[in-house]
């Protein structure tokens, strides 16, 4: 069975989720600001935070999908979760998704912790296109995989559904071999 390697920058480590997690993750999945952009509506209670964590493991089992904690190593507080997930080992693809508390945003915390799951994917786990939806009117998240060298390809059209209104997404794509002659 695989195993979530630990993920690490200079400032920040990426580890499993694990039910000391549900705390902040309940308070995360419940906060319109989080939300807004994040295409989910917000969880109804702490056991769904649980099943979150539960299902992330089971997960391990079948290749499926992995998120991390994005943990500050000064303090050893969550901040934050990204990982992967929408696989095709057929076609080597994947998306990426992320969030992080707003009280954290606009300190490029997340373009430092995607960094390390990029390589991961690219270089562990054999992808070979990874792609990110973002709504257009979520400037920083375009902002952050633009750093990270994601290319916009298109608009997907209605392609989410939050609270009973649907969504327009850009759709960005990253290729190993980009990624390989950028970093």
């Amino acid at each position: 069975m695989e195993k979530y390697p630990i993920l690490e920058t200079e400032t920040l480590t990426l580890r499993q989720l694990t039910m000391k997690d549900v705390d902040f993750l309940y308070e995360l999945y419940t906060s319109e600001d989080v939300l807004r952009y994040f295409g989910m509506s917000p969880i109804e209670s702490k056991e769904v935070a649980v099943s979150m964590v539960e299902n992330y493991e089971k997960h391990l089992e079948t290749g499926g999908p992995m998120r991390w904690a994005i943990v500050e190593k000064t303090s050893d507080n969550i901040i934050g979760t990204c990982g992967f997930h929408a696989i095709s080992k057929a076609y080597k693809r994947c998306e990426i998704g992320y969030d992080l508390s707003p009280g954290h945003w606009g300190k490029g915390i997340m373009v430092e912790a995607l960094f390390p799951l990029l390589s991961y994917l690219f270089k562990d786990k054999g992808m070979n296109r990874v792609g990110a939806v973002i709504v257009p009117f979520n400037k920083a998240s375009s902002r952050v995989v633009e750093k990270l060298g994601f290319k916009q390809e298109g608009l997907l059209r209605e392609y989410i559904l939050q609270d009973d209104h649907r969504y327009d997404a850009h759709m960005y794509s990253l290729l190993k071999k980009e990624w390989l002659s950028e970093f």
